[in-house]
């Protein structure tokens, strides 16, 4: 499995909290789950794991998802694939 050296440990979503809190994310955790990086991030023409809000942005454009829509997607399709995992809005968002 190749993963990128820099790559956190932990990471706080907080970029769509609009209505609900952040979600505190285990990057490290999730990292044994997929292959590689882009098992869960696209990436760039050179390779290089892009941050999801660097192509996700506030609204859906095309076939592009909207960021809430993009991690919505990818985070619930996972855990009820893998039957484990929250799905609940405020199992993933806790409030400050």
């Amino acid at each position: 499995m190749a993963f990128a050296a820099a790559a956190p440990d932990k990471v706080e979503i907080k970029e769509v909290q609009k209505m609900k809190g952040p979600v505190p994310f285990d990057h490290k955790k999730h990292q044994g789950l997929a292959k590689t990086c882009q098992g869960c991030h696209h990436a760039d023409p050179a390779g290089k794991e892009q941050k999801c809000s660097n192509c996700h942005k506030d609204k859906t454009e095309g076939k592009k998802l909207a960021l809430k829509d993009a991690f919505h997607k990818q985070c619930k399709d996972c855990h009820t694939k893998q039957g484990k995992g929250p799905t609940k809005c405020d199992d993933c968002h806790k409030k400050k």
